[in-house]
């Protein structure tokens, strides 16, 4: 989504200044792009919807000023996204404009900058950018849906227009957030994925778009893995931090049938690699996180792990009890009563009492520590 924000960050302007309070206004979504630049005689702002970015010399009012006056209080009041105005015929706003636009929360500034058509076409392309990254980003939330593989084939083509045996998923963030950064590693991921895909005679091709505040890059090959751990995923994962500053999660080589699981690995390396503050994390090295990824994002194992917390929470509220932290702590603690006591800070006999009261909440009262140890691991692993 636009935002006024990223309007104003454009490298068109010289000098933007906010001509009234206004809170919140960097956050407004933009829809569109417009002018105000013909005297409006028959009053007619119909043609200007909500959500627009408006930019206008308000030229006619060095004859009509009651117009221009008229005309900013027409815009602010169809609830434009911003209005902009070249400081040619009017250098200051008057009161009702100043006091609409806060009542509003319709932002009015007053620009310099390049000639206005160069502002639109750079806005335009900002917001079309935006609608085709926005459309890529529906069809992969369908690709995370449920789903059989040919499918799942179907939605990569449609995707990125690759075919092949096997593919890898990459997720990609810069090292900070911030749609310049963002769109700026963008390009030169691609870049450098195209040099891999030229380079390699195995490699079936790749694509790289904007989904959501992240990259995902994907390499399709022409022939199935020779073993689990490729050698292909080891030089992809040298080759694309040549493309900058980045945490990147990178996904086994899977058949192009399961090209969801190669998003959710990926992102789920991500995760860890954001974490790490690591430029490249593989799915194949996260062990435990890997587990955990994959709990979190099965739903049937979460919603259960959600039922076991839920019942000692309910617990606890209604008998002022700590089952649910002791709980968390024994199975951190790979069922170990005195490490768990000295992690809560408390005897070891308060532990064992609050375990025999989580075994019966959980209606498994002749349960022997380790099973219980065995049962809240699953819990913290798919809510950690």
């Amino acid at each position: 989504m636009i935002t006024v924000r990223n309007v104003l960050e454009l490298p068109v302007f010289d000098n933007v200044r906010l001509a009234a309070p206004c809170e919140r206004y960097l956050d407004r979504p933009v829809i569109n792009c417009g002018t105000l630049e013909g005297e409006p005689f028959f009053h007619d702002y119909d043609m200007f919807v909500p959500g627009e970015f408006i930019f206008t010399s308000l030229g006619f009012a060095q004859i009509h000023p009651e117009l221009a006056e008229e005309a900013m209080l027409a815009l602010i009041e169809r609830d434009v996204a911003a209005l902009a105005i070249k400081p040619y015929a009017i250098k200051d706003l008057p009161d009702t404009v100043r006091q609409a636009s806060t009542r509003r929360g319709v932002p009015v500034f007053f620009y310099d900058g390049r000639y206005m058509e160069r502002i639109l076409a750079s806005a335009m392309a900002l917001i079309d950018s935006d609608a085709a990254d926005s459309g890529r980003s529906q069809l992969i939330d369908q690709l995370l849906a449920p789903s059989d593989e040919r499918q799942v084939g179907s939605l990569i083509y449609q995707i990125s227009g690759l075919n092949g045996a096997t593919l890898q998923c990459l997720a990609i963030r810069p090292p900070m957030r911030d749609l310049a950064l963002l769109r700026a590693l963008w390009g030169s991921v691609r870049q450098t994925l195209d040099d891999y895909a030229a380079r390699f005679e195995e490699v079936g091709g790749a694509f790289v778009c904007i989904y959501d505040d992240m990259i995902l890059g994907f390499v399709a090959f022409k022939r199935p893995p020779q073993s689990v751990i490729t050698i292909s995923e080891a030089n992809l994962a040298k080759y694309v931090v040549q493309a900058g500053p980045m945490c990147c999660g990178l996904s086994q080589e899977l058949p192009l049938g399961e090209g969801d699981l190669a998003i959710r690995q990926a992102l789920a390396a991500l995760q860890t690699a954001c974490a790490r503050q690591e430029s490249t994390v593989r799915f194949t090295s996260l062990r435990y996180d890997a587990f955990r990824a994959a709990a979190r994002t099965d739903r049937m194992f979460s919603r259960t792990a959600s039922l076991v917390a839920a019942l000692l929470q309910e617990y606890d509220e209604s008998h002022s009890t700590l089952l649910l932290p002791t709980a968390k702590a024994f199975a951190r603690a790979h069922g170990d009563v005195r490490a768990t006591a000295e992690v809560l800070f408390q005897h070891p006999n308060t532990v064992r009492y609050r375990l025999g009261r989580i075994k019966d909440v959980l209606g498994m009262p002749e349960a022997t520590d380790r099973q219980v140890a065995e049962l809240l691991s699953f819990m913290v692993l798919a809510q950690d």
